[in-house]
């Protein structure tokens, strides 16, 4: 396959090297990823600033003391810029079969997916008919290891049952195989955090915080079952409408 690779942390964060490092083997990876960290800018597009993109050396790529020849670009902007730009204007032309956003270094399960630049970016694949699957881990338990030896062996499996208009989130949340209990899949649930700002001296107020364990969650959603130390895939639709609400809508007369 013909795949894509970006994220929200980076052209050089070891999560997307390894990624790459994996899939280049058995198929055609391509990287397109911000210049710099890009943690919770959503699906956010830049318009009015321009983008400045470049080419990155393989030099420049390097993890686990191996170099990666994969072709890189590195896109000043948003994680879904990154990916927008390389099927629009990078690879015009030259259409993929797979768009994969990550592996991100925390969990990116429930309402997070509205914050989450890693879901964002594989968001705007799907955006532009590309099947695309977010991907995320919680690398603090164990690093990346499952959630690349997970993708790389599932893969296929994944890409056939992809449909218009979806994106695949995919959460991990421990590196070490032995922990994880199972794979379930699951709606989408909501993310508690327990959230509060701190001031620096420059006068800047820093979000701080952590999320509360669903793990006893009356739900079985994903964040209940990444909690408990599954692998969660959801299939998220868009766009989204909660068609009971449109009727009721629908039944009112309306003033003008």
């Amino acid at each position: 396959m013909r795949i894509l690779l970006s994220n929200d942390d980076g052209y050089f964060s070891e999560g997307l090297l390894k990624l790459a490092l994996a899939l280049a083997p058995h198929h055609d990876v391509h990287v397109s990823a911000p210049d710099s960290e890009k943690s919770g800018a959503g699906h956010a597009l830049t318009f009015g600033e321009g983008i400045v993109w470049k080419r990155v050396s393989e030099n420049e790529l390097e993890v686990c003391g191996e170099k990666i020849a994969i072709p890189c670009h590195s896109v000043q902007g948003s994680p879904a810029d990154a990916v927008k730009f390389a099927i629009e204007h990078i690879y015009a032309g030259e259409p993929f079969d797979l768009v994969i956003s990550g592996i991100n270094t925390v969990l990116n399960v429930g309402s997070d997916v509205i914050y989450s630049g890693t879901f964002g970016a594989a968001e705007e694949g799907t955006i532009l008919g590309v099947p695309s699957i977010a991907l995320s881990a919680r690398v603090a338990e164990g690093g990346y290891d499952a959630a690349i030896d997970f993708i790389v062996a599932n893969l296929d499996a994944l890409y056939k049952l992809i449909p218009p208009m979806v994106t695949l989130n995919v959460n991990v949340p421990f590196g070490d195989k032995e922990r994880l209990k199972g794979v379930a899949v699951a709606p989408l649930g909501i993310r508690r955090y327990k959230d509060w700002y701190e001031e620096h001296r420059d006068g800047r107020f820093r979000l701080n915080g952590y999320p509360f364990d669903c793990s006893e969650n009356p739900q079985d959603d994903d964040c209940k079952m990444s909690d408990r130390g599954y692998i969660t895939i959801t299939p998220v639709k868009i766009p989204d409408t909660d068609c009971a609400t449109m009727e009721k809508l629908r039944r009112v007369e309306w003033k003008l």
